[in-house]
């Protein structure tokens, strides 16, 4: 490929969208060639999988913060910059992921020995995605992240990544022992559709976007600033829906040795969802859901031998 090949003229934030709308296939097929070529297990610790790694990186290319003027000077500034995957590998984990000979050896000891990905590498991953998260919501729907998943961070230990949410894990606003159980679903599920891209997965997922995942106040029920119809209500909760067939399909895909996301599964694998969400008993789809839920407490395989039987 010529390095002249679909130059990128505009790095704006909207000149950057413009050129993944235009030019999303061959994007992808370019990312898919580079992951080919590409150290496997070192990919597989930085993206879990292919599908979530080209997602993954076209989201950093489109991304606020994303700088032309910090690109290394000899990285291609046309669509080459796609097939450069040991810089979307360390640009993605913050320097936790090199590929060097020498730790992609102990990357793959380490996966052999203990059968997970390097703690620090998930916190790394916890981290940016809860920054994500920040930007989009309430300080108090972070301090109820922090509550749902402590045994989590317990067991990958404390982290100067996530030391600077360590004052928001006290809640502002008081509310009952059941709400809070409600709002730790909530801001788990919140943080589960941006962990997994669930934006670019289905089309109207938008209309959960523009409620859930807008800063608005901070006080209950945490959502965008703004007057609903029941029309516009009914919408969202269609969308949830569809998020929680999406979760339990994802879940179905993983390996089961994928601690990090089956610990992020669970936190939403509970009938406090469906309430927060005013899923209730009157909804014909009620049981569906909380069965959808509950069974993300399941290993990915059962899933699968499931899914084989039906």
């Amino acid at each position: 490929m010529q390095d002249d090949l679909l130059p990128i003229h505009d790095w704006s934030l909207n000149g950057r969208n413009e050129y993944i709308e235009s030019n999303r296939a061959i994007i992808e097929l370019i990312i898919d060639q580079g992951l080919e070529e590409f150290d496997e297990q070192t990919a597989y610790s930085a993206f879990q999988s292919q599908d979530r790694a080209k997602n993954k990186i076209i989201n950093l290319f489109c991304a606020e913060q994303f700088e032309v003027s910090n690109l290394p000077i000899e990285m291609p500034k046309n669509i080459r910059l796609f097939s450069q995957i040991a810089f979307w590998v360390k640009y993605k984990t913050a320097g936790k992921v090199y590929t060097g000979n020498r730790v992609k050896v102990e990357l793959e000891e380490n996966y052999q020995s203990s059968q997970s990905v390097d703690n620090d590498l998930k916190i790394s991953e916890l981290a940016s995605n809860l920054e994500q998260l920040n930007h989009c919501v309430a300080p108090d729907i972070i301090g109820y992240w922090l509550l749902a998943n402590k045994k989590l961070l317990r067991e990958l230990a404390s982290s100067k990544s996530l030391k600077n949410y360590a004052d928001l894990d006290e809640i502002k606003n008081e509310v009952s022992d059941t709400q809070k159980t409600r709002y730790k679903a909530d801001a788990s599920f919140r943080y589960l559709t941006l962990f997994l891209n669930l934006d670019s997965r289905f089309g109207n997922f938008d209309f959960y976007q523009k409620k859930y995942l807008v800063k608005g106040l901070n006080r209950p029920q945490y959502v965008a600033n703004k007057t609903e119809s029941h029309h516009e209500k009914h919408k969202v909760r269609l969308v949830i829906k569809n998020i929680i067939h999406q979760f339990h399909e994802i879940l179905s895909s993983i390996d089961d040795r994928d601690i990090l996301e089956r610990s992020l599964f669970k936190s939403i694998a509970k009938s406090a969802v469906l309430d927060v969400y005013e899923i209730n008993k009157s909804d014909p789809d009620r049981l569906i859901c909380m069965k959808k839920l509950k069974l993300l407490r399941a290993k990915p395989s059962s899933l699968k031998e499931l899914q084989d039987e039906t």
